[in-house]
């Protein structure tokens, strides 16, 4: 069980409620109920979107050949299908297991314990049901967890156990202070769509996990970037901007914001070769600019020997606008990235749009 618990895979479990289910998705008893009625606000809006100007890169990325609300709710509920609250906690008490389960003959992906998703160092939500797949794959046994009065087993990363993180219903994270308004739904639907991202692939790609951004980037050092042109960032920052083009209730502001934080998804996207290019660049940069100012210095103070440290300043001037120009061609240069194969691999059911519309109508009813 240590396994597990070494994927920081926080969660605490209460067996003394019964899990609710809206729009098929399951919520466990420990999400707060007013983040559950916040959810199920999120889920009503996707599904009576008003698609008018459908984003064709949001189509193709995510294969829906037809991108209006019902389909972009079962295209998610296919993915995530359960969701616990950020005080559910794993432990051997709250931990199922199979022996003798024969798990795809397929690759590990490197680094997959960075599936969570995260936003710096705050959680905004995670995908736990890969997580769990994917250690089990590795010991050889399969891994569920008891989700109120039934055991879910992960068999596959389409399994779409989520649990919700701090940052999911921060303020300083919200697009405005509605917690309700469509803006903050369509924020926070980018991000299951993130999440939901996660319960596709296979092999040695299986679950998109993501990868250290390297050196020089925003977010160096953390597991908050991918190198697929087609992973959760990709897809998630597309689902906000189709949304986005389709809303007619944001302000200006609400869109400047969603806008940026979409970009900030985009941004993540890298390829690795180009962005250790980029670093090199700037640091040689860097030390020029240094060697430059210092030149400078010394030919303030020793002005009798000026030429002579004018000579080398143009020198040091003239490659340090060769290796800036390098580096401007580098940041216009677009990541190639190649997309990764979706399809999951493991053990689940598929939910037809019909069954999917007649969960969301019962629910609606309610």
């Amino acid at each position: 069980m240590k396994k597990i618990a070494i994927l920081s895979l926080a969660l605490t479990i209460s067996t003394a409620f019964a899990a609710q289910e809206f729009g098929g998705i399951q919520f466990h008893s420990s999400v707060p109920q007013d983040q559950v009625n916040a959810i199920k606000v999120d889920l009503k809006y996707l599904y009576k979107a008003s698609v008018t100007k459908p984003l064709p890169a949001f189509a193709s990325m995510s294969r829906m050949t037809v991108t209006d609300g019902p389909n972009m709710h079962n295209w998610l509920v296919n993915r995530a299908k359960f969701v616990v609250g950020e005080t559910y906690e794993l432990s051997n008490d709250n931990i199922v297991v199979q022996e003798s389960y024969k798990f795809p003959n397929t690759p590990l992906p490197g680094g997959f314990s960075t599936v969570e998703g995260n936003d710096e160092v705050t959680t905004v939500m995670s995908n736990i049901g890969t997580a769990i797949y994917l250690i089990g794959k590795k010991e050889k046994m399969l891994f569920g967890i008891k989700f109120d009065d039934q055991n879910v087993f992960s068999k596959s990363p389409r399994t779409g156990i989520l649990q919700v993180g701090r940052g999911l219903f921060l303020e300083k994270f919200a697009i405005n202070k509605d917690m309700l308004s469509p803006a903050n739904s369509i924020s926070r639907l980018g991000t299951l769509f993130h999440e939901a991202r996660h319960s596709d692939g296979n092999s040695a790609h299986t679950g998109f996990t993501h990868a250290i951004c390297p050196d020089g980037h925003p977010y160096a050092t953390h597991a908050a970037c991918e190198s697929t042109s087609n992973g959760p960032y990709s897809l998630g920052g597309l689902s906000e901007v189709h949304m986005l083009q389709n809303c007619t209730s944001c302000s200006t502001k609400d869109k400047t914001v969603l806008s940026a934080r979409a970009a900030d998804s985009f941004n993540r996207v890298l390829d690795v070769g180009l962005e250790n290019q980029k670093h090199a660049l700037k640091t040689q940069i860097q030390k020029y600019s240094e060697l430059i100012a210092a030149y400078k210095e010394l030919a303030v103070k020793y002005p009798d020997r000026a030429y002579m440290f004018e000579t080398e300043l143009q020198k040091l001037k003239r490659k340090n606008a060769e290796l800036s120009v390098r580096l401007a061609a580098l940041e216009n240069q677009k990541p190639s990235t190649t997309p990764k194969d979706p399809t999951p691999e493991g053990e689940f059911n598929v939910v037809s749009l019909k069954d999917s519309m007649m969960a969301m109508e019962k629910g609606l009813k309610k």
